[in-house]
């Protein structure tokens, strides 16, 4: 998940004290537990903007129950549980000076706005940094007769995340080749007898969070008609029609649900009938096991995905 660009920066002097690095990665300012990073903006512990609380950051979103009635009979089939959105409050303290404290309400304003952009929001809460993507739709910071010469204003943003998951700030790797062979028995025959060799395709991956995880898939040609089997808790085949030359690629978001040739060209369309649906493409917690499997050709498929908990 990449941090949205700002079309400007300001000078470190124009930030009231805090420490801002435009581009930085989600939680990459984070050094030590009580601190928070909003976008480039790194708060809380050891910062002018002091830790307050951080509400809802360990609590759950609305349960969405995709039970069933039993027609004759007390209660209902259970279904799925799925998570809504989650609701979080960064509740803070500005101190210093009256020019340090408006100068941060400016820093905040020009990298955290509310303008429907989803920015990573990473806390270290004691269990290392975890981040999540999240949409300012509140801001509270009183100005009242206290306001000019007190040094210290307590606010507070309302974050939204519509993914309630919370991601390790870490992104893990495993590529996966298409099983080859080296050849076999050769004609006329003589001995001793050479059978060849074969390589797997296989690969194991590991979610050490508490909740499935998205992933983001990279097939990488040459290859004809590709698919992913993922074995674990959950078992799910992910295949397409299409033949991929060599130094073409395939990538899959299964979060996003897009799938793009080569960066920019729509391949939804070219998902095979027996593949599950993208949204159920997710890595369950523990290991699990994944094999490209293809009609023909040496390529191979790399996942990216970052553990998660919820």
């Amino acid at each position: 998940m990449s941090v949205m660009a700002q079309p400007m920066v300001l000078d470190a002097a124009d930030t009231g004290g805090l420490q801002v690095a435009p581009g930085a990665d989600p939680g990459s300012l984070v050094t030590r537990d009580g601190q928070v990073q909003l976008g480039p903006v790194l708060m809380g512990a050891n910062t002018p903007a002091r830790f307050g609380s951080l509400d809802g950051w360990l609590e759950l979103g609305d349960a969405s129950l995709g039970d069933t009635p039993r027609p004759q009979a007390h209660g209902v089939y259970p279904g799925s549980v799925y998570s809504g959105s989650l609701s979080v409050t960064w509740n803070f303290i500005l101190t210093g000076t009256l020019a340090d404290r408006v100068a941060m309400v400016r820093t905040l304003e020009h990298y955290f706005p509310m303008d429907g952009v989803e920015r990573p929001v990473a806390a270290h809460l004691g269990d290392e940094v975890w981040y999540r993507m999240a949409r300012l739709t509140g801001r509270s910071m009183p100005v009242d007769y206290t306001f000019p010469s007190v040094g210290a204003t307590s606010c507070s943003m309302l974050l939204v995340c519509a993914d309630p998951r919370r991601y390790a700030t870490t992104e893990k790797t495993a590529r996966a080749m298409q099983p080859t062979s080296d050849g076999g028995l050769a004609y006329p025959l003589a001995y001793p007898l050479f059978y060849g060799t074969a390589t797997s395709g296989g690969a194991t991956v590991t979610n050490d969070g508490s909740v499935a995880t998205p992933l983001v898939i990279a097939f990488q040609g040459p290859l004809t008609d590709p698919s992913l089997v993922v074995s674990g808790d959950v078992t799910w085949r992910l295949g397409f029609n299409l033949t991929l030359a060599d130094g073409e690629s395939l990538v899959v978001d299964t979060s996003a649900g897009t799938v793009l040739l080569n960066g920019n060209a729509d391949r939804l369309y070219l998902v095979d009938n027996d593949s599950d649906p993208l949204s159920a493409c997710v890595l369950s917690p523990g290991s699990s096991s994944v094999a490209l499997v293809a009609a023909s050709g040496s390529g191979s498929v790399t996942l990216s995905y970052h553990d998660a908990r919820m």
